[in-house]
């Protein structure tokens, strides 16, 4: 009982300190920032980060093997994933939702992995005002869902935060999943059972 209450509280400690030392993703006027996040794990070198972020791909997505786009072994992985009803905006007084498409990239040294986004774009259908057609979300300036005072575009106010949670959420799942795999691996050494 004892080993399973330390484990639980290293956990919960590991888990809160990752959440507070770590940077998040922001969506604005500039475009999304920082570009990269490095996030360091303690005690688990390039290999293992690779492998336990490739079965956290696994873990994550219905089809691991047709979301997993590059691979270049115990130093980067490219994923891409698809997300139902990512991007509304509100046009004419209607709610509109558009499935994404996003790519991300990981790489790895010894304690520490990169996560980088790369892509997002929506589909928006053809209708009489537009021609439809995938839609890019400019990584590098976010002026277009803005007005000239710098305000948000009612029609696009869920965007950044939008953008901002898809990433930050996608990081903080896969930082949670390799420190609790580290501290099982921990625990599972210490319990002789």
């Amino acid at each position: 009982m004892s080993k399973k209450v330390t484990f639980l509280l290293s956990l919960l400690i590991a888990i809160c300190a990752n959440n507070f030392a770590q940077e998040n993703f922001i969506y604005n006027q500039k475009g999304l920032t920082p570009n990269y996040l490095v996030v360091e794990i303690d005690s688990l070198n390039k290999e293992q980060l690779f492998q336990k972020s490739i079965n956290w791909i696994k873990e994550t997505y219905k089809n691991p093997d047709e979301v997993i786009k590059t691979t270049i072994n115990n130093e980067k992985v490219r994923f891409e994933g698809f997300e139902s009803n990512l991007i509304c905006v509100n046009s004419l007084g209607i709610h509109y939702c558009y499935y994404a498409l996003y790519t991300i990239e990981i790489e790895f040294k010894d304690n520490k992995y990169k996560f980088t986004p790369l892509n997002l774009e929506y589909r928006v259908p053809a209708s009489e005002y537009t021609p439809g057609g995938m839609k890019t979300i400019n990584f590098s300036d976010g002026s277009a869902y803005y007005n000239k005072k710098g305000k948000l575009r009612r029609m696009y106010k869920s965007i950044p935060t939008t953008v901002e949670a898809l990433f930050n959420d996608l990081n903080k799942s896969l930082s949670n999943y390799l420190i609790s795999e580290q501290l099982s691996k921990e625990s599972n050494e210490s319990d002789d059972w």
